[in-house]
């Protein structure tokens, strides 16, 4: 598992198109969005505020980004031969979320790096690593997600359904807008997404307030769901080969 962990992380940071759209994104859009947004009295709480919804942004895009790269991996028989090795299935489905959660690091610790340097984002240490933890474990289910698009998924249209399912989720969750301009109908569905609370939590850690239980729920329901499902498609592959 360690030997396929690190393969598929170098493998991922050698990817420019990676750098580009998971870690260099985010950063552009957290400089351009805290020069229009972030202005008068509210300037350092509307950056922090910036700051946690383009991490979030970089980290769901590069956690569900890893599921193209399995659609590529089963259409070429990499899985079939993972599977004539002593890896057991939860040590492959383990070893992909472990890559996922780590692909997800850079774009974290990059905008966090210049929220702080650039923008000017002032916290004390335990509130930075509060932040951190939260947004960090709030990728878990995307993770799955990522994982289970990659398992259903050609490499053809991988591509396609890890886009669309990170705009819906960042779009609908309130990532790239503020959730307080979408209808109560669409609002309502937003309390309902992981990425609505992976962004509400950290910014919760970030003002010190307590964690959500119905939060928590949402983002611990969707990874249960999100898990058993990638489990039930892992197998029937198996049974294929």
């Amino acid at each position: 598992m360690g030997a396929l962990l690190l393969a598929e992380v170098r493998r991922l940071l050698r990817s420019p198109r990676f750098l580009i759209f998971t870690v260099g994104f985010p950063v552009v859009y957290l400089i351009v969005f805290t020069g229009i947004f972030a202005t008068g009295p509210d300037a350092a709480a509307a950056t922090a505020v910036l700051m946690i919804n383009m991490a979030a942004f970089g980290a769901i895009s590069a956690s569900i980004s890893t599921g193209g790269r399995v659609a590529v991996e089963r259409s070429i028989g990499w899985n079939r031969q993972l599977r004539l090795t002593p890896l057991p299935a939860w040590g492959y489905v383990a070893t992909k979320a472990a890559v996922a959660m780590l692909v997800a690091l850079p774009a974290l610790l990059l905008v966090f790096a210049v929220a702080r340097v650039v923008e000017g984002v002032h916290l004390d240490a335990l509130t930075w690593v509060r932040v951190f933890l939260a947004a960090w474990i709030g990728v878990l289910p995307f993770a799955a997600i990522g994982l289970l698009l990659g398992l259903v998924a050609t490499p053809d249209s991988a591509q396609g359904m890890s886009t669309v399912t990170m705009l819906v989720f960042s779009l609908l969750g309130g990532v790239l807008i503020p959730a307080q301009v979408l209808p109560s109908g669409m609002l309502t569905v937003a309390h309902l997404l992981p990425s609505y609370w992976l962004t509400a939590i950290a910014q919760g850690q970030a003002s010190g307030a307590a964690l959500p239980i119905e939060g928590v729920a949402v983002v611990l329901g969707w990874l249960l769901v999100a898990g058993a499902a990638v489990a039930v498609r892992y197998r029937r592959d198996a049974l294929r080969v």
